[in-house]
């Protein structure tokens, strides 16, 4: 019992440490923040616009079974950098995977019934996959 939980904090803690990290990088010239709100999503580029950051956000983890990333999550987190750099808009460039190493948690007993002895065991264990999303955030005109 005390190994699950073990495993269990580890867990939380590899996620909260992998999976919570954004960052930009500036590629033009920063404006005066506006409203999350105020900024648009954009699967195709606009006909006239300017880079101001590439940004980068956490959209869920997965273990041993994919299941779909919170898109609208990491969607929002881009929003909110975006308009923290006065661009009005992200223009979605791709989503991708990142390792964050491998978890696995196996469990055991035996016992004896009369002049016999059984056991048993059993493992479960899989990659640790954080999905991000990565936009340009621009200005559009």
């Amino acid at each position: 019992m005390k190994f699950l939980r073990i495993c269990a904090a580890t867990l939380a803690v590899v996620c909260l440490v992998c999976g919570c990290a954004t960052r930009a990088i500036i590629v033009g010239q920063p404006r005066p923040p506006i409203s999350t709100e105020a900024v648009r999503v954009y699967q195709v580029p606009p006909r006239h616009f300017e880079r101001i950051a590439i940004i980068d956000s956490p959209a869920g983890t997965s273990w041993i079974f994919p299941d779909r990333p919170s898109m609208d999550l990491g969607i929002s987190r881009l929003r909110a950098q975006a308009a923290a750099l006065g661009a009005n808009g992200i223009l979605l460039e791709r989503v991708y995977d990142v390792s964050a190493g491998s978890l696995a948690i196996g469990v055991g007993g035996f016992g004896s019934s009369g002049h016999s002895f059984y056991g048993g065991a059993g493992d479960v264990g899989g990659p640790l996959i954080n999905h991000r999303v990565q936009a340009a955030a621009i200005y559009v005109r």
